[in-house]
């Protein structure tokens, strides 16, 4: 199915003439949605827009003859209005085609105060965040760039350009200029001024990037009976991809419907497991039969709600048929009147019942911190949705050779390469992980019991995408007292050697486009696998076994995914150092930040394996881990459209539960390596060396004797990844340098082919050589975005309440994290600014009525519990000192306490300003 648009000034409609010319010409293109501006129809006489054969239309018109916008839809699209303006100049509705809403927006901008009309037409569309398909036509009376929708003329002193608050508004939808899309090199006009004799491109089609792959083409039509061209669209609607079933997670609100899923259930497994045929068949079978349950469910559901008013309507057409025939019939009318009010009743009754709910939901969630503030919060997220991809040097736009791309690309990623298992063997013997003890191997093997099917199945959020069996967690929380015991078995069986069920090789690839990265390019794309719910619960209790054991063999260098660790551990241990360089001056080191490519994506199978196999993890694990790590298969979802199949062969997958753990533990043998080579020379404190800090692939490196150490590091990468599939990318790995020359720079650059830069973004922390630019590029940076959102977020409708529940829900977090990794806040001033930045947020500009220590009081107390950004702080700053209060992390006492008169911590035994004057010009101290 495709979809036509038109967008055209007509400049006036007022003429019987030339409205017959105009309907003509649209009538003959067979067009599904019409936007027409300044039709100069005032609202006495806007009867004379009025053409069935057109489509419904919905008129925004002035007092006068002037301005005015006209839209007409096709009636098969369902339209209906979503707001106007009263001068003709904004007109907006809604569509749906093939499930999907779209909000199409027509716009007659004025020649003068553009800029306030842009700024005001944004706060409108702010209130309907809930479309992810927006069309944005019309004249938009300015051009977006002079030197390309322009012709140049020298008699002109203004040049057009569109205001910065039109900018804004398709920034923050998501909207891209079509046409410009198209045709990146193209100069054509729309509006041609005779006075100026200069061409303009002032009529634009806009709509939000998702829709540019289903955009067949956009061009600029002849000019004929008006001073503007016309533009048209098409886009094609139908999904070219295979089916994508989701299960209908309301159905399960309706408990007749889960007492007929229960007793399906319960009939089914009562005939089946009692069967010869395998478990792991039948409980795959038993997801294929309630499928088939639901969408039955879901359909007679549908039939149900809708049943009455199409017999109504069909009623009613029937009618119409006969009074065609006999006009005069008064007893046809009398009927025809009957059903029409019937027909109301039940509309009337569906509209009470929504506002019903919506009031309850407003009622219940309104001003809470929740998912509906958050929804109302929350940035326009941009679509993932790939428009053009650089391939080989060839712009590729084309939706289906894109999906061919992506799909070339990734298979060739997961295509496992010719391996060599002795020498693997041999590497693991002389560099493999210590053995578990008998107690820990014990705990990874027992029985799955029901206590942790129901624990994984508890822990599981709503909401989430199901796999490619479609069903979701709620299915299984809905009805888990009669499929847990059936999945335990399977579970079981596959730890005893048993195959794991064929669902569970499945997967779909969602790809996620990595941040301020080139999304032209295949490699800058991050897979994630989407899998099924019973496949999760399985992994999910195997990572909670393994976490537990890993926990005391990985080494407390590496911070991810385990219990008890942190990721500001890691930042705390970088700052630290570069503290300590700094009071070193000829201590010549390098902090290298390693990057690698799709470092979970290349891992080998079979060293992961044997690696697990010398670390002595038991049979049983070993067995649950080969039955879900072989023979697996996925296809990829690129925008929205699924791919053909292809084979796993090696990588860990991204979003299974399992898989930081499994990675972490074959990235510990080249740790260790690296920990225990002398030839690499750590930072020296004492007696102790600091070499590296990882958090999952986030690997930081600190070394003296910045040549040989880095070519020994980058030596023993390259040996572990030609048997485990680790590849580093030595053009994003960043280097901050320490105590060297330029000279020494340069010949460093040139030995390790490592780039050295100013400063690096490390796990969200912003890190130069010095630590003295921690402020400015970490809060500074941060507040900045800040206060760009407490803008945007003023303009919504919220209440006192809802406002300082936005501060905590959305300030308070980013805040925090800083506040935990990066105690470097030197100047309370700084509070003091954001304190009435908050408040200016929270008292929507005008004069506080409340004190702010009433305002951040306790609830309890008769306050507000609006976030008090300092106490937080002083909070974190305990949280740092309480490793000098504990005495437990040597790392830390070592780093920190090299100067012990020095440092922030020193206010524990020390008068800080007396011993030394210059302490509050340190960076890393406490407030006073």
């Amino acid at each position: 199915m495709s979809l036509q648009l038109l967008s055209w000034n007509i400049n006036g409609g007022n003429s019987p003439e030339k409205r017959r010319r105009i309907f003509h010409i649209l009538k003959r293109e067979q067009l599904d949605i019409i936007c027409l501006q300044e039709t100069h129809v005032t609202r006495l006489h806007r009867k004379v827009l009025i053409n069935k054969r057109l489509g419904q239309e919905f008129i925004s018109s002035d007092k006068v003859k002037k301005r005015g916008v006209v839209i007409y839809a096709k009636e098969s699209l369902s339209p209906k209005l979503l707001f106007k303006d009263e001068q003709g100049r904004i007109l907006a509705i809604e569509k749906q085609t093939q499930g999907e809403k779209f909000l199409i927006l027509g716009i007659y901008a004025p020649n003068e105060g553009k800029s306030e009309f842009y700024k005001k037409l944004h706060e409108t569309i702010l209130e309907y965040l809930d479309y992810t398909n927006i069309i944005m036509m019309g004249d938009m009376n300015g051009v977006v760039s002079t030197n390309m929708d322009k012709s140049q003329n020298q008699n002109l002193t203004k040049d057009g350009r569109l205001p910065k608050s039109f900018f804004e508004l398709t920034d923050n939808m998501d909207l891209i200029d079509i046409w410009r899309t198209k045709n990146p090199l193209g100069k054509e006009g729309t509006f041609f001024s005779e006075a100026h004799r200069s061409w303009t491109r002032i009529d634009q089609i806009w709509i939000t990037r998702g829709l540019a792959p289903k955009t067949r083409k956009v061009e600029i039509c002849p000019k004929t009976c008006s001073d503007h061209n016309a533009l048209k669209m098409e886009l094609r609607l139908t999904s070219t991809g295979s089916f994508r079933w989701k299960m209908n997670d309301t159905l399960l609100r309706d408990q007749e419907i889960v007492k007929k899923a229960q007793r399906t259930l319960k009939d089914y497994f009562e005939i089946n497991l009692n069967t010869p045929v395998e478990r792991r068949t039948v409980w795959d079978a038993s997801k294929a039969v309630m499928r088939g349950f639901l969408i039955q469910q879901n359909t007679i559901k549908k039939r149900l709600w809708n049943g009455k008013k199409d017999k109504i309507l069909e009623k009613i057409r029937d009618g119409e048929k006969k009074l065609r025939s006999k006009p005069n019939s008064k007893e046809i009318l009398r009927e025809i009147k009957f059903h029409q009010a019937q027909y109301s009743k039940l509309i009337n009754q569906e509209v009470e019942w929504k506002i019903k709910q919506m009031k309850q939901r407003s009622f219940e969630s309104a001003n809470k911190c929740g998912k509906l503030l958050a929804w109302q919060l929350k940035k326009r997220q941009k679509m993932n949705t790939v428009t053009n991809l650089e391939v080989e040097g060839r712009n590729i736009q084309k939706p289906e050779e894109i999906r061919k791309c992506f799909q070339r690309y990734f298979k060739k990623l997961y295509t496992q390469g010719p391996q060599e298992e002795t020498e693997i063997d041999q590497f693991l013997k002389i560099n493999g992980l210590p053995k578990l003890s008998q107690e820990r191997r014990t705990s990874l093997n027992d029985k799955i019991t029901q206590q942790e099917i129901e624990g994984a199945i508890q822990n599981m959020q709503i909401g989430k995408s199901p796999g490619p069996d479609g069903l979701t967690s709620k299915y299984y929380k809905t009805l888990k007292d009669f499929l847990i015991q059936p999945l335990m078995e399977v579970c079981n069986q596959i730890l005893e050697g048993e195959k794991a069920p064929e669902s569970w090789k499945e997967a779909f690839i969602t790809l996620i486009p990595k941040v301020e990265t080139e999304k032209t390019q295949l490699r800058n794309y991050r897979p994630i696998s989407l899998l099924n719910v019973d496949y999760k619960i399985f992994a999910d209790i195997l990572a909670n076994r393994f976490k537990k054991v890993l926990n005391e063999v990985i080494h407390k260098d590496q911070a991810g995914f385990l219990p008890g660790r942190h990721l500001y551990d890691n930042t705390r241990n970088i700052i630290d150092i570069l503290e300590l360089l700094q009071t070193n001056l000829h201590t010549r080191a390098v902090l290298i930040f390693i990057d690698t490519e799709k470092a979970f994506d290349n891992i080998s199978w079979m060293f992961m394996k044997k690696n697990l196999e010398g670390m002595g993890v038991g049979q049983g694990f070993e067995n649950g881990i080969e039955a879900i790590y072989s023979e697996q298969k996925a296809k990829l979802i690129v925008n929205n459209v699924v791919t053909e199949e292809f084979k796993i062969e090696k990588g860990t997958r991204q979003g299974c539960p399992l898989s930081p753990l499994l990675f972490i533990s074959v990235l510990e043998v080249l740790l260790n390596k690296i920990r225990e080579d002398r030839l690499v020379q750590g930072i020296q404190v004492g007696e102790k060396q600091f070499k590296l800090k990882a958090f999952a692939d986030d690997l930081a490196l600190t070394l003296q004797e910045p040549e040989s150490s880095t070519k020994r590091v980058l030596e023993l990468i390259h040996e572990f990844g030609r048997v485990a599939g680790f590849k580093l990318n030595k053009q994003k790995t960043k280097v901050l340098e320490k105590n060297l020359s330029p000279m020494e720079i340069d010949g460093f650059q040139k030995e390790t082919e490592l780039n050295v830069v100013k400063k690096v973004k490390y796990l969200g922390v912003n890190l130069s050589a010095k630590n003295l630019n921690l402020f400015k590029d970490n809060y500074e940076k941060c507040w900045s975005e800040i206060k760009k959102d407490l803008e945007t977020w003023s303009r919504l409708k919220l209440s006192l309440l809802g406002r300082i529940a936005a501060v905590k829900m959305n300030v308070l977090p980013k805040m925090l994290f800083l506040f935990q990794t990066l105690q470097v806040v030197g100047r309370v001033e700084c509070f003091g600014k954001w304190q009435k930045d908050i408040s200016k947020f929270v008292w929507q500009g005008k004069k506080p009525r409340i004190k702010f220590k009433i305002l951040t009081d306790a609830k309890e107390r008769g306050g507000f519990a609006l976030p008090d950004l300092r106490l937080y702080y002083e909070a974190a700053a305990f949280c740092w000192m309480k490793v000098w209060l504990l005495l437990e992390n040597t790392d830390v006492l070592d780093l920190e306490g090299f100067n012990n008169a020095f440092g922030w911590h020193a206010y524990l035994w020390y008068d800080k300003v007396k011993v030394h004057k210059m302490f509050k010009n340190h960076n890393i101290y406490g407030l006073d």
